[in-house]
C-alpha cells in the first residue's frame, strides 16, 4: 500500500523560527530537519558515551547511527533535487550539515546522479547502470554493485568539478566548502580517537554511501532504458514505513519523470500518473521481502515482467560530461489534477 499519511495538501512554512529566520520551504520539511537532527544528536551521545557502553548497547547505538546516516543520504539525494530552504545561503550551510550526516561531499553527487544516472537511465551514458554487473550469482550483482559504480564514475566526477572550476560556477566554491568541512572534521575526529571514529562516524556512514548507491540495483535492475520505455524503467516501493522514514524514495519511477517536484508530491502522483502505465511488478509492497526473493532466495535475476533475464552485451561507459552547467532536476509543472488529489485527500 501506498503512503496514505503523505497525501496532505503542501504548505508553505510561515512562522517565525522556521519560515522567517530559516528560510524553511515547505511544513512539511520540518521533518526533513528534524532527521538529520536526530543522527547528529544520536552519534553525538554515542561518541560521548562510548567507554561507559556494553557491547550490546555499543552494537545497537552504531547500527542506529548507521540507519539514520542512510535516512541522512535519502535527504541528500532529495535536497540535490530540490532545495529545502528559500536563500542559497541557507542551502548551501545545509549542504554542509548533510555532507557531515552522510559522509561526502553533497555537490559531488550532482554528475554522477543527476547529470549520468538521471538524464541517460539504464543506458551506457549511466554510470550507475545495473547491467554492469554480471555475476550468476545475484547478490553478489548487489553488494560489489557500489565498488563497481564508484571506480566508474569516478573520473567523469573529477572532471566536472574541475571544468565547473575553471567556469566559475557557484558550485565549485560550494564543493570547496563541503570538502574542506567534511576532510578537516573526519581527520580530526580519526586522530583524536581513531576506534570511535571507525565505529562510530566511519562505517555508519559508509552504510550510508553503499546503501544508497546500493538501491540502484533494486530499483533499476531488469528494466529496460527509460528512452525505450518511459514507464517501465524503474522500480517503486510503496511500502508506508520506508518512504515515511526516507521521504518517498521509494516512488521512484515518477521522480525518474520529475526530479524537480518535491518528495511531498510523490505518493499522490505515482498513483495518478505512473501506476495506471506501469507492469504490477514494478510496484512492490515491500522492499526488503523483494530483496530476499532477488538476491538471497531464490535469488533469481529477472526481467521486471517476471521472465527469464537474458544478459545485453557487456558494453563499455559512454563519456557522457560536455560541459553543461545544468543539474537536470527540471520538471513539469505540477498538474491541476494532482493537486485537487492532494487537497481532497486532506
Amino acid at each position: 500500500m501506498g503512503v496514505k499519511a503523505e497525501k496532505v495538501e503542501m504548505k508553505e512554512c510561515t512562522d517565525w523560527f522556521f519560515g522567517r529566520v530559516l528560510g524553511l520551504r515547505y511544513e512539511c520539511d520540518r521533518r526533513v530537519l528534524l532527521w538529520v537532527a536526530i543522527y547528529h544528536v544520536l552519534t553525538f551521545a554515542t561518541w560521548r558515551l562510548w567507554d561507559t557502553l556494553s557491547f550490546g548497547w555499543s552494537l545497537a547505538l552504531v547500527v542506529q547511527c548507521a540507519l539514520w546516516s542512510f535516512f541522512g543520504a535519502t535527504i541528500t539525494h532529495n535536497t540535490i533535487h530540490v532545495p529545502v530552504f528559500k536563500t542559497g545561503h541557507m542551502n548551501s550551510l545545509f549542504q554542509i550539515v548533510l555532507t557531515h550526516t552522510y559522509g561526502w561531499p553533497v555537490s559531488a553527487l550532482v554528475p554522477g546522479h543527476n547529470l549520468s544516472h538521471h538524464k541517460f537511465t539504464n543506458t551506457a551514458k549511466d554510470a550507475m547502470r545495473p547491467d554492469r554487473m554480471r555475476y550468476s550469482w545475484n547478490l553478489l550483482n548487489y553488494v560489489l554493485f557500489p565498488v563497481a559504480t564508484a571506480s566508474a564514475i569516478a573520473a567523469s566526477d573529477k572532471q566536472y568539478i574541475m571544468d565547473q572550476r575553471a567556469r566559475g560556477r557557484p558550485i565549485w566554491k560550494q564543493y570547496l566548502l563541503e570538502a574542506a568541512s567534511f576532510y578537516s572534521v573526519q581527520a580530526m575526529l580519526a586522530v583524536h580517537d581513531p576506534r570511535r571514529w571507525v565505529f562510530i562516524i566511519f562505517l555508519p556512514q559508509l552504510y550510508a554511501k553503499f546503501q544508497i548507491i546500493a538501491m540502484n540495483i533494486l530499483q533499476h535492475d531488469g528494466c529496460p532504458a527509460a528512452e525505450a520505455d518511459p514507464w517501465n524503467n524503474a522500480r517503486n516501493f510503496t511500502g508506508s514505513v520506508i518512504n515515511y522514514m526516507t521521504f518517498n524514495n521509494g516512488y521512484h519511477t515518477i521522480h525518474h519523470t520529475n526530479p524537480g517536484w518535491h518528495w511531498r508530491l510523490l505518493a499522490d502522483a505515482h498513483d495518478l500518473i505512473i501506476k495506471p502505465h506501469i507492469h504490477p511488478n514494478l510496484d512492490q509492497d515491500d522492499l526488503l521481502l523483494y530483496f530476499f526473493r532477488a538476491h538471497i532466495y531464490p535469488g533469481k535475476r529477472l526481467w521486471y515482467d517476471g521472465s527469464e533475464y537474458v544478459l545485453p552485451p557487456d558494453v563499455p561507459d559512454v563519456k557522457w560530461y560536455y560541459g553543461t552547467a545544468e543539474t537536470y532536476s527540471s520538471s513539469e509543472p505540477v498538474p491541476d489534477s494532482l493537486l485537487h488529489v492532494t487537497k481532497k485527500q486532506r
